[in-house]
């Protein structure tokens, strides 16, 4: 999956972007599990399904 298509997925899940981190990394919040994670940001390039499945555990979806 890309970035890009799992930062939509989040928004529609209701989390939302607290703050940059350092370089490319952006520190996300769910309202659905009230915990913060890092998403690394880089654009079209995909994202490795290990990370995949624990940013959406994390966030609840």
């Amino acid at each position: 999956m890309k970035t890009s298509e799992l930062l939509r997925k989040l928004s529609k899940a209701g989390c939302y972007m607290v703050r940059q981190g350092k370089g490319s990394h952006e520190i996300w919040f769910s309202p659905i599990t009230g915990k913060e994670f890092v998403v690394p940001n880089h654009g079209s390039q995909e994202i490795g399904k290990g990370l995949e499945i624990k940013i959406k555990r994390t966030a609840g979806i």
